[in-house]
């Protein structure tokens, strides 16, 4: 019995963590989108600022995809620039913003 609620604690643990890190990851990523994003993209990520830019609140990549766009560039898209300055950590949370805060609205 002991180890069975050992286990449960520690999933709960876990999974508390991961969720903790979701919500950190997108604060960090709505301050970094501000500052490094929304001149193009726009504040509500409508990206109608200049004629090309996408909307990217309701985009099809993956955050990992998102990621690395934002910091290495896709040759399909060399309008944008790159991010190289950010730490993929940064990226990430940018990333996640995009995906869990924008998306769902």
């Amino acid at each position: 019995m002991g180890k069975v609620l050992l286990t449960v604690l520690l999933l709960g643990l876990f999974g508390c963590t991961d969720k903790k890190q979701a919500t950190t990851d997108v604060q960090n990523g709505n301050e970094l989108y501000s500052m490094y994003c929304a001149s193009c993209h726009k504040e509500s990520g409508n990206g109608q600022f200049l004629a090309g830019i996408p909307r990217n609140r309701d985009t099809q990549y993956s955050v990992n995809e998102v990621s690395d766009l934002i910091r290495v560039g896709h040759q399909d898209k060399p309008s944008m620039p790159t991010f190289s300055q950010l730490t993929p950590a940064q990226a990430y949370a940018i990333a996640a913003y995009l995906k869990y805060k924008l998306g769902s609205e």
